[in-house]
Parts: structure tokens; sequence; C-alpha cells
């Protein structure tokens, strides 16, 4: 099983998240590849996943960090099957999408099990968001779905159809971070604290 870890970052972002992020994954013994380009998130990964060698491929949204290791094995646990797709629960409520599906700030699977669902478009449009068609095309397929639910926001932006709260600081069950918005230079401090309160937690328990 080889597995690669991949996030996106525009060229214009500031250069200390990219840094941030990079050393809680070191800390984790994981490496990450951050495909920097213009243009938008889902075009990103569609072409990451095209070029990516490896037969597995997990997602992280720039400012989405690990808080511990074990999401890794549990994660690759449940998509090791090649019918699986695995990640956070997502849902855009400004288009008017409450169907919840799996998004793209963290999410697994087997490469293989794009192709099987016809290498659906991940930009979004007017009535999907970044991802949700991916997700659609598996449940079309009887693929399965296993959704990461949110266990805590540091503010409320939106709520999902489950009911839970999404927001800026939002922690995936207990071991995923993300902030939200990272574009927005106010979410650059939260982000930063965050990554070294982790690398702090780390190397405390070496």
């Amino acid at each position: 099983m080889t597995v690669g870890i991949y996030s996106f970052a525009t060229p214009d972002l500031n250069k200390d998240i990219l840094y941030y992020q990079k050393e809680v994954f070191k800390k984790f013994n994981l490496n990450i590849n951050q495909f920097i380009a213009t243009g938008y998130h889902g075009k990103a990964l569609m072409k990451i996943i095209d070029q990516a060698v490896e037969d597995y491929i997990i997602f992280f949204d720039i400012d989405c960090i690990p808080l511990d290791k074990s999401f890794y094995n549990i994660l690759l646990d449940q998509i090791k099957d090649g019918n699986t797709l695995s990640g956070g629960r997502g849902c855009c409520i400004s288009r008017n999408m409450y169907e919840d599906y799996i998004h793209p700030s963290f999410m697994g699977f087997k490469k293989s099990l794009y192709y099987e669902c016809g290498s659906p478009n991940l930009r979004g449009d007017k009535k999907n968001d970044c991802a949700q068609v991916f997700t659609n095309r598996c449940r079309d397929k009887g693929k399965n779905l296993k959704f990461w639910e949110i266990t805590h926001s540091d503010d409320y932006v939106y709520e999902n159809a489950s009911g839970r709260r999404w927001g800026h600081g939002c922690v995936i069950e207990h071991v995923i971070y993300h902030q939200h918005e990272i574009n927005l230079p106010q979410q650059h401090d939260p982000f930063f604290r965050k990554c070294k309160e982790v690398l702090n937690m780390v190397s405390r328990t070496k």
C-alpha cells in the first residue's frame, strides 16, 4: 500500500502557513506534499490525483493538520478496501445544499475509486460544492462513505445536515484540526497557535 498525503495552496498565501503545516506532519513522521498552483482548489485536487503515483490519496486543506497520529491508521483501515471514501462531514448551506458529503478539507480514498466513479469533477459549480460530486457518485455506485464528525468548533459559520456546527477552528473526531478560510488574515494567528501547541505537545512526549 502506497500512500500520498497532499495539500493545496496558491502562490500568494502566507508562507508561514505552509511551514507550520509541514512541521506538524514532520513531528508525526509523516510527509505532506504541498501542491502550489494558481486557480481553484478543486482543479488542483484533480491534477494531484492524475499526477500522484501512490495507490491511496489523503487530502488536507492547507489550514488543516492532525492533532494525533492515530488518524492515519484509522483512515487507512477505512479506505483499504478500495471502495470507501472517508473524511470530514461537510455541508455548504450558502448554496442551499443540505445533503452531507465528504469534504476535501480532510478526505482519503484509493485512487482507483476516483476513476471507477468516472473521474468526477471536483471543481464544484452552482449546484455542488468542491468534491460533493465525488460523494454523490460514490452513493450512486453503491460505494461506502465514512463520515468523520465535527466534535468542536471555535465559532459558527454554518450547520451541516447532521446538526454539527462548522466554523473556524473545527476539530474533527478529536484528531483533526481545520482553521477554515485561511485566506483571511484574521485566521492566520489562530492557526499558528494551534500548530505551535501541537508541536510543543509532541516534543514533550518524546
